[in-house]
């Protein structure tokens, strides 16, 4: 009398209403990993459920079981009754069709030479996304060199910052902007060739959001299919908005273009994904805009620091001031956010200094615990690296804007270094202190090294992986702030 009767998994539905009806049973659907699944704002973007009203979502009965099979608390001997070679692994599925199948619970693949094994299920499973598997490595001197460069988007930033240091460098083909005006003024002032408002006009029809997680096909548009066919590279500078970065970047790969993006790389891990899979078919490369990393005192103080054993230990700290509410950053479905659109530079350049992999990060926002957001305008976050050296980042909105806007502070092995504003950077080793003035946060520098790549005469300067490491790593630290725990990378 009053049982509930639950589904887990999926099968036919031949339900008697007299059966419930005389025992007043209750019978339920139960929805696979827990709360949050299907709900888009949960497993795209990064909103949590409060762990006091709902303790157990999607993601922490995830880490809870991982936790437990890591532990051995969690036996799945018991749902293993069979491991095959994976050589064998068409005879397996072939005996999950045949009579035998009803002995079977869980039938383990394991492969050669590693420890990675696949399961195969005698009951209806649901996979989650792949991961990224082995990235392609980065072009090595271009032979040819690229017959053009195409630039879309063109606003303060790319005329003042990148397209100065790129004339006389490469030919340019084609300007888009988003006003034919603006497009013909930036044409006739950098001396490009065409000017268009319509971004398909150099990289063909855009492919709709399915489709580009495929990335299958070639793009439709009459200048990208002639470049196909004729075999001849080119390359793209994507310097939009950021929720355009992504979809153009993909579509840029699959018409195999050399491709630079401004900072970030894309606004989720989806969107990552999309990248990853575009660049394994693609005959063509792709650059961050991290030019930090390129400037004149971030290579001494590099050098400086290879030169000292052991671990470092590094403080970034930032003063943007407040975000003025009718800038387009302040619509997060535009920019992301600040901690996406403009820490990432300062993360990529912890893993820049340390050229160690992050292990760890433990983040918070400072915003009123009641009030916080998905998209914090301050952050404070602790990063753990491989190697052993430490990365603390504080982002902070409030403060005064007299202050220097950025600073970073190095301990190394008998050295310690502050780099101001990439202006200045003080070294103070063997109780003698030195001073060095420079010049720029690296824009210039990044241009010409990439550049130089497009000509043929030097390797790429900044592989995927690790601009992609650099991205993985910003949305860890969003992670963190979302969820009030230290997030593994």
């Amino acid at each position: 009398k009053r049982g509930r009767i639950v589904l887990v998994g999926v099968t036919g539905l031949e339900l008697s209403r007299a059966d419930f009806y005389e025992k007043e049973l209750t019978f339920q659907v139960s929805c696979s990993y827990g709360p949050g699944r299907y709900d888009a704002e949960y497993e795209e973007h990064g909103h949590d459920y409060p762990v006091g009203f709902v303790r157990w979502t999607e993601q922490r009965n995830f880490d809870a079981c991982l936790y437990l099979m890591k532990t051995g608390v969690l036996n799945l001997a018991a749902l293993t009754t069979r491991r095959v070679p994976y050589a064998k692994a068409l005879e397996a599925y072939q005996d999950l069709l045949g009579e035998g199948a009803v002995k079977e619970v869980g039938v383990v693949l394991e492969y050669e030479g590693s420890n990675r094994c696949s399961v195969i299920s005698n009951q209806s499973a649901e996979t989650q996304a792949a991961g990224p598997g082995r990235l392609k490595t980065d072009h090595g001197l271009l032979k040819p060199p690229v017959a053009r460069l195409d630039v879309i988007g063109a606003g303060n930033f790319a005329r003042t910052l990148l397209l100065p240091h790129l004339v006389g460098q490469v030919p340019f083909g084609t300007i888009v902007n988003q006003t034919a005006l603006s497009a013909n003024h930036v044409k006739a002032k950098f001396g490009f060739a065409e000017a268009s408002t319509d971004a398909s006009t150099v990289l063909g029809a855009p492919s709709s959001a399915s489709e580009r997680t495929i990335v299958a096909n070639a793009p439709s548009g009459s200048s990208a299919r002639a470049e196909r066919e004729a075999g001849a590279p080119a390359a793209v500078l994507i310097a939009t908005r950021h929720h355009l970065h992504a979809p153009l970047v993909v579509q840029a790969l699959v018409a195999n273009r050399h491709v630079f993006v401004e900072k970030p790389l894309c606004l989720s891990r989806a969107e990552l994904a999309d990248i990853d899979a575009a660049l394994a078919k693609s005959s063509g490369s792709v650059q961050v805009g991290f030019n930090r990393r390129f400037a004149a005192a971030s290579v001494e103080l590099k050098e400086l620091l290879a030169a000292a054993p052991g671990p470092k230990t590094a403080s970034f700290r930032v003063v943007p001031g407040r975000l003025d509410p009718s800038h387009w950053y302040a619509n997060y479905a535009e920019s992301g956010g600040r901690v996406l659109g403009e820490a990432c530079h300062f993360l990529d350049y912890f893993c820049f200094l340390f050229g160690s992999r992050p292990v760890r990060v433990l983040a918070q926002t400072t915003w009123p615990a009641s009030g916080r957001l998905p998209f914090p305008d301050s952050v404070t976050a602790q990063v753990e690296f491989a190697d052993g050296s430490s990365g603390q980042l504080i982002y902070a909105g409030a403060g005064d804007t007299t202050w220097p806007k950025e600073q970073c502070t190095v301990y190394g092995a008998g050295v310690v270094a502050e780099l101001t504003n990439f202006q200045e950077l003080l070294i103070r080793r063997g109780r003698k202190e030195t001073k060095r003035r420079f010049d720029g946060k690296g824009h210039a520098e990044q241009m010409a090294a990439w550049a130089a790549f497009l000509r043929g005469a030097a390797e790429h300067p900044l592989p995927y992986e690790q601009a992609r490491q650099s991205m993985v790593l910003t949305f860890a630290v969003l992670e963190s702030i979302q969820q009030g725990r230290s997030v593994g990378l």
